[in-house]
C-alpha cells in the first residue's frame, strides 16, 4: 500500500486553514504551520484525537529565515512534502488614501511573499519526486472589484498570477499548482476588528447579496481543497476555483 503523503498547510491554526488540516488528515500526515503556536498545537491535537497524525510547527511565512528553518525541521523529522496548501493571510480594511504603508507592506509580505517562500521551499522535493500538488489561497477579490480593500485585492491578484506562472514552469515536472478563490466565509479573519453587532450586520449584508443567501463555512472550502490536492483534479493546473456561494460567476 502506498505511503500516505506529507501535507503542509500554513495558516492552519484557525479558519479555512484549520478546517483544511482536519479534512486532509484523512489523506495523509498534516504539517500544521502557523505563527500562532498555541493554535497550531490545538489543531494538531484535534487531528490526533480523530485518529490522524500531525506535526505542529511555528513559522512566520513572511520571513525567509523562518521558512527555511521550517523546511529544515520538516526534512529532518518528517521527510519530503508531497502536497501543500499555503493559506496564511490577514485582512486589513481601509480606503486606499488612508492605508498606512506598514499595513500595505504586511499585506504583501504575508500573502505574496509568504506564498512565494512556501512554494520555493517545497518545489525542489516535488521536482525530485516527479510529482506534487500545490494550492495557493487567493480570493474572489483577485478577479472582481470592491471598494476599501485595495491592499488585499492587490495581494490576492498577485497570488493568482504567481499560481499561473508556477503551473507553467513546473508542469513538465509533474507538479500541479492551483489557487482557491473563496467568497465570504464565516471565519475569524472576516470577523476580526468588528464588534458583535457589526459582525451580525456584515453577515446579514453578505447573505442578502449572495444567491445562496448565507456565508460559506470553512469546511466547504476545505472540501474543494481536498479535490484540488487529489488525483480527482489531475487534469487541472493554473486554475483558480471559487467556492463563493455564487458571488462571482464566470
Amino acid at each position: 500500500m502506498e505511503d500516505k503523503p506529507n501535507i503542509l498547510i500554513t495558516g492552519a491554526a484557525s479558519g479555512i486553514g484549520r478546517a483544511s488540516a482536519l479534512r486532509m488528515a484523512k489523506t495523509g500526515h498534516v504539517i500544521v504551520a502557523d505563527c500562532n503556536e498555541t493554535g497550531a498545537a490545538e489543531t494538531a491535537n484535534s487531528i490526533r484525537k480523530q485518529g490522524g497524525t500531525a506535526t505542529a510547527i511555528r513559522v512566520d511565512v513572511s520571513d525567509g529565515e523562518s521558512v527555511t528553518e521550517m523546511k529544515k525541521q520538516i526534512a529532518a523529522d518528517i521527510g519530503a512534502v508531497q502536497k501543500a496548501f499555503f493559506a496564511a493571510g490577514i485582512f486589513i480594511r481601509g480606503v486606499t488614501g488612508k492605508i498606512p504603508e506598514t499595513d500595505w507592506d504586511r499585506m504583501i509580505n504575508i500573502h505574496v511573499k509568504g506564498t512565494f517562500l512556501g512554494c520555493k521551499a517545497v518545489l525542489p522535493d516535488m521536482v525530485d519526486a516527479g510529482r506534487g500538488e500545490i494550492v495557493n489561497m487567493s480570493s474572489d477579490f483577485a478577479v472582481m472589484a470592491v471598494p476599501g480593500a485595495a491592499a488585499y485585492m492587490a495581494a490576492k491578484s498577485a497570488i493568482y498570477s504567481l499560481t499561473k506562472s508556477l503551473a507553467l514552469e513546473f508542469a513538465a515536472h509533474g507538479i500541479r499548482v492551483n489557487a482557491l478563490g473563496p467568497g465570504p466565509i464565516d471565519t475569524p479573519i472576516l470577523k476580526s476588528g468588528r464588534t458583535e453587532n457589526e459582525w451580525q450586520e456584515v453577515r446579514e449584508s453578505h447573505a442578502s447579496k449572495l444567491p445562496v443567501r448565507r456565508l460559506g463555512q470553512p469546511e466547504e472550502v476545505a472540501a474543494v481543497l481536498d479535490f484540488l490536492l487529489s488525483d480527482r483534479s489531475s487534469y487541472m493546473t493554473g486554475q483558480i476555483v471559487h467556492p463563493n456561494g455564487g458571488q462571482l460567476m464566470w
